[in-house]
């Protein structure tokens, strides 16, 4: 297998250049957007768009200039196009695939609540609708991030971006199906009149049915069209919170508190040497001072000379973390963000992951919640659920988004304290666990599912009012979803 470059946008975006000039939409001698419009059309800064020009020179696909801009150099005749077709979607086709599954569950509720709280109106579907429109690519791109903008969440904005230029991107403009479109544009502009008349609650339906019918067209267009085989190994979708260099520290620091989480490195233990953690992570030692520098500010560890840094308790945590460091204030809101996002897509992700195990499978999800009854430990009913689902879900995008998703839970360890003081009574978590186990044993998947999107719910909006009394600003544009809502 092979992996994709992660989350980076600026690689997401050449990639996306790098088709449409292999796939002939931009063709010798015409130009790309411009610097200025590539930010204005992705949302994203000079900083990010640079790179994707300047890569596209070094390989000879663009020249660049002032009064020229970006022109494309190479010429590809109608052979080279289909083969540049055939080998790209031969080589993604089981990941492409597996991700039109997926959209929906894990990303429907959000669309949703952007569309019922995000004020969109009928001008900005304009490009969209005229079905003659070369640009309605990034009329979508437009639509999805205004809408998706009205929940609050950088995160899922950049989920969202990536999702969208991995599968969107490149197929929208290749595909030529006339049933899809006619579909698509009948959806559209009911949902533009659902929105109108605020019927928010067939809403949901009808955006499901974009996305069934853009799936069931991937599939045709995979049995009519590719004949290809991949050359190799496939590429296979991946996607890592932290994948820049300079955020590496990050990934490190939330990789050791998930092995602290686990008891890998129990209170009053030590972590390894940094030289040792570098040769182990395959990091420079520079990056483990600086994930460690990191734990000690969320209290997670206490490091001192000669001995090195020492694994807290949680009450220890609280007292020794420093809640004004704006690194660990960003990372608490992350924390935040992916509750969100767990809690906009848990109902639909934990049914369709429940109603594919079998009978091995599920019970091994009632012994896990067992032992959490067993030994008294409800208040982590949250986290065993979503790791299950992490494991089990049947789609391998679902399997990766909740694995990393689930990672940035651990930074919410300074908290506990604070969460435990504003809400002692563990009443709600044992009164959900019951009930959860007696839906294992009914396998009544949607009261399970929605015991699971209630305790998200409840925990989101526990986690955005304690980081609220933190001065955390950003926190309360976190749009928290009514239960009504679903």
């Amino acid at each position: 297998m092979v992996m994709d470059c992660g989350m980076e946008l600026h690689q997401a975006i050449y990639q996306f250049y790098l088709t449409q000039i292999q796939f002939g939409f931009y063709e010798h001698g015409e130009k790309l957007p411009s610097l200025e419009e590539t930010c204005r059309q992705f949302h994203t800064s000079l900083d990010t768009a640079i790179p994707v020009y300047h890569r596209l020179r070094h390989e000879g696909y663009i020249t660049l200039s002032k009064k020229g801009g970006a022109k494309v150099t190479v010429t590809y005749g109608q052979e080279e196009i289909e083969r540049h077709i055939q080998s790209f979607y031969a080589e993604r086709k089981e990941s492409l695939i597996d991700l039109s599954g997926c959209i929906w569950p894990l990303l429907g509720q959000a669309q949703c609540n952007a569309f019922k709280y995000g004020h969109i109106k009928a001008v900005d579907f304009s490009d969209f609708l005229d079905e003659g429109n070369p640009q309605a690519v990034y009329a979508v791109w437009k639509i999805l991030d205004r809408r998706y903008n009205a929940l609050g969440n950088n995160l899922l904005m950049r989920l969202t971006r990536y999702l969208y230029l991995y599968f969107y991107g490149a197929f929208w403009g290749v595909i030529d199906d006339s049933e899809l479109q006619k579909k698509t544009l009948l959806q559209v502009r009911t949902a533009i009149t659902l929105c109108r008349e605020e019927r928010w609650k067939e809403l949901p339906d009808c955006l499901h049915v974009v996305q069934d019918e853009l799936s069931s067209a991937l599939h045709r267009f995979y049995k009519e069209r590719i004949i290809r085989e991949p050359a190799g190994n496939e590429v296979v979708f991946c996607w890592d919170a932290y994948n820049k260099s300079s955020q590496l520290r990050y990934s490190l620091a939330m990789e050791l508190l998930t092995e602290i989480g686990r008891g890998i490195y129990p209170p009053g233990s030590y972590l390894p040497s940094a030289e040792r953690l570098s040769a182990e992570k395959g990091v420079s030692v520079s990056t483990v001072r600086r994930a460690v520098c990191l734990l000690n500010s969320i209290g997670a560890v206490k490091s001192s000379r000669p001995l090195g840094a020492r694994v807290l308790t949680p009450s220890q945590s609280a007292e020794n973390c420093d809640f004004t460091q704006p690194d660990l204030r960003r990372r608490l809101l992350e924390l935040a963000e992916s509750l969100q996002i767990f809690a906009l897509s848990g109902k639909a992700v934990s049914e369709i992951t429940l109603a594919s195990l079998d009978d091995p499978s599920l019970c091994r999800w009632k012994q896990c919640l067992y032992d959490l009854k067993t030994r008294g430990h409800s208040e982590r009913l949250i986290y065993t659920c979503l790791s299950l689902i992490s494991e089990y879900a049947p789609f391998q995008t679902l399997r990766t988004v909740y694995s990393e998703l689930l990672r940035l839970l651990f930074w919410g360890n300074p908290l506990q304290e604070m969460l435990e003081t504003q809400c002692p009574d563990s009443s709600p978590f044992f009164h959900c666990l019951e009930r959860m186990l007696t839906c294992l044993e009914q396998r009544d998947v949607p009261c399970f599912a929605s015991t699971l999107q209630f305790l998200l719910l409840h925990d989101l909006r526990r986690i955005v009012e304690v980081l609220e009394k933190l001065g955390i600003e950003e926190a309360t544009n976190i749009l928290i979803p009514d239960i009504d809502d679903f």
